[in-house]
């Protein structure tokens, strides 16, 4: 069973279980004034309609995908085929055309089960009093107004259109991460190791907590990092479960031999995991290789870290796309038809970022969003937004 799957049929059997929690609380002596969900949980907001209780959703991702989302059930009437067999860009409110095998990857097979769970979990949206949203105005401006002013709905819909609010840029905070046992074991060692390195010199390269590269594209990557001759900080995970560790032995069999002898005066290769923030915030990061997963682009943009894009799934490919061509922070990594990514490749993408004009340009930009997430410092865009939809919930208990 797929991941997607085997979560929406765990929280479609939980339903039960949080009616009964949700009662319960009803019921009290301090009535509930909202209930927050997130995009998985959605089938939770009947179980809080049936009990009238102020539904919220916390989207972790980009408003693009909100947007997408949004309108799926009009892009399914209107397209008639798979995403991934069309040869037009997708036009959705706010954002930029998406080219249709950029769409999130569980909605590109209109055959695979996967597409169904996606637009069962999307429909409920609309049903939703209001939808938190991991963004911040400075950086979504064109999707936010979009959404707000409802153009992407009907215009008989206009009256049961959630509310938005982008109260991100949301990550965990640089004390709790230094905090975290990992970081005390392990972690600090390459902060040390990052200490010892030139100011913007390095380029951190890591792929997320979800997935571990095939072999085949291990040896690319590094053949490539070695050939750009730039100093690097590599989180290699497991080919077979990015969510086992892997030790160092199976780090040497994963690498081409000599590899990491020959890089050991400018590279680094740590094994599962480092802690990211503080890599970002780091004085010697100048670069980051990056999946392109919406948290690692909020903690890049946040650190003005300019990035190498390299997406995997799930929406990462709509994400590379804000970030070359919307925030123009990142640097693609062109892929072959099958998505693999060969040496040379990397090396003139790894060299582009860290010494050529295209670095250059995207440096000076991610630098200029770097200084607009004082969003949610007092009075900003996000803190507004957040402080709007707790005057609400307060305004919820008053009438309840």
């Amino acid at each position: 069973m797929k991941i997607e799957t085997y979560l929406s049929k765990l929280f479609e059997k939980s339903k039960g279980s949080v009616e009964n929690a949700l009662r319960s609380l009803v019921h009290s002596a301090s009535p509930l004034s909202a209930f927050i969900t997130d995009f998985f949980c959605s089938t939770m907001l009947d179980v809080a309609a049936e009990l009238r209780i102020p539904t919220y959703v916390f989207f972790t991702s980009s408003a693009s995908l909100l947007s997408v989302l949004l309108s799926l059930p009009k892009l399914v009437s209107e397209i008639p085929i798979s995403f991934k067999d069309i040869d037009f860009p997708i036009e959705v409110p706010g954002t930029l055309p998406i080219p249709g095998r950029d769409m999130l990857t569980p909605l590109q097979d209109r055959s695979d089960e996967i597409f169904d769970w996606v637009y069962r979990h999307s429909s409920p949206l609309w049903e939703a009093t209001g939808i938190l949203i991991n963004t911040f105005e400075e950086l979504q401006p064109e999707v936010i107004k979009a959404l707000v002013a409802g153009k992407i709905c009907n215009s008989t819909d206009i009256d049961r259109m959630p509310r938005f609010y982008p109260v991100g840029p949301l990550m965990s905070s640089l004390p709790l991460e230094h905090n975290d046992k990992p970081v005390e074991d392990g972690g600090a060692d390459c902060l040390k190791w990052l200490y010892k390195q030139p100011p913007s010199s390095v380029l951190f390269v890591s792929f997320g907590s979800e997935t571990g590269l095939p072999r085949a594209q291990v040896i690319e990557l590094a053949l490539g990092l070695e050939a750009s001759g730039h100093r690097f900080l590599w989180v290699l995970r497991s080919p077979s479960s990015s969510f086992l560790s892997i030790e160092e032995t199976e780090i040497s069999q994963l690498l081409p031999e000599g590899f990491k002898s020959r890089t050991q005066d400018r590279g680094l290769v740590v094994a599962s995991w480092a802690p990211q923030i503080p890599v970002l915030s780091h004085p010697s990061t100048g670069g980051f290789l990056s999946h392109c997963g919406w948290n690692s682009t909020l903690e890049s943009i946040s650190h003005g870290v300019p990035m190498i894009c390299w997406p995997l799934f799930a929406e990462q490919r709509m994400n590379r796309l804000l970030l070359v061509d919307d925030f123009k922070v990142g640097i693609p990594a062109k892929m072959e038809s099958d998505d693999f990514v060969k040496t040379g490749e990397v090396e003139r993408v790894v060299r582009e970022l860290m010494e050529g004009e295209g670095g250059m340009r995207v440096r000076a930009r991610v630098k200029e969003l770097e200084a607009a997430v004082s969003a949610l410092k007092e009075g900003s865009s996000s803190y507004k937004a957040m402080a709007a939809a707790v005057s609400e919930w307060a305004m919820n208990a008053a009438n309840s």
